[in-house]
């Protein structure tokens, strides 16, 4: 729990200090992941992920993006942006059908297939931020669905949480970080490209998605909008 507190309070810290129209992919290294000094996992043998646990951590974090999209694509709907939900809709369309249609069974995405969920995500959330900020995109307050708002929180709040979640799963491929030791270890070369590229880019997917959340949160505040506990909850484990 300690380790897991300290890996999401300097996500947070990077988030309050970098701008998201700039975010970049971190150093799992500043994490403790990828390092010598990272913690051995159990579903790892002589230091090499099993394919098992590369699995578990391609589908939690297919769950984590969906539970995100949902999130994003309803905060830009409730507020008139039709063409930012759009993007965050056919995201979700293009994650469920390359993974064979929820993203939790069947076939997993390839990583360029994830390289480009990813890029869409950050997209989205720099519109919406721009937009609670009161960018030229934002709406007049009072043109904004409350309740529709308030779900969209809701469901991106759990996003984040599931994000966060990840830290175990990403510990089981601490120690093997080359796609060439994963393939060598037995694991679907597929599965080892997808759990290389969620290692190098979900913290600072995470740190990006925090950003967003914070700000949804408080414009949510400012007016007047219902802010479900998913949401508080989210932001109060990361702090």
């Amino acid at each position: 729990m300690a380790k897991r507190s300290s890996w999401i309070a300097m996500l947070v810290a990077g988030a309050l200090i970098a701008p998201a129209a700039s975010q970049a992919q971190l150093n799992l290294q500043q994490f403790g992941f990828g390092g010598s000094k990272a913690e051995p996992s159990a579903n790892a043998a002589n230091g090499t992920a099993q394919p098992s646990a590369l699995n578990s951590l391609v589908q939690n974090y297919l769950g984590a993006n969906q539970q995100v999209l949902a999130g994003q694509s309803g905060l830009a709907s409730s507020m008139g942006m039709t063409g930012v939900a759009s993007q965050a809709q056919s995201a979700a369309g293009m994650l469920a059908n390359a993974s064979g249609g929820s993203g939790a069974t069947g076939a997993l995405p390839s990583a360029s297939v994830l390289s480009q969920l990813g890029g869409t995500q950050q997209t989205v959330s720099q519109s919406l931020m721009q937009a609670f900020a009161g960018g030229s995109a934002a709406p007049a307050a009072g043109s904004v669905n409350k309740q529709a708002f308030s779900d969209g929180l809701a469901s991106l709040g759990k996003g984040v949480s599931q994000y966060a979640g990840l830290q175990s799963d990403l510990g089981a491929v601490s120690n093997t970080m080359s796609l060439s030791s994963l393939v060598q270890a037995g694991s679907n070369p597929a599965t080892a490209q997808a759990a290389t590229y969620i290692a190098q880019s979900a913290p600072g997917q995470l740190q990006s998605l925090v950003a967003t959340l914070s700000q949804a949160v408080q414009y949510a505040k400012a007016n007047g909008i219902s802010v479900p506990g998913s949401a508080t909850s989210a932001l109060s484990a990361v702090r």
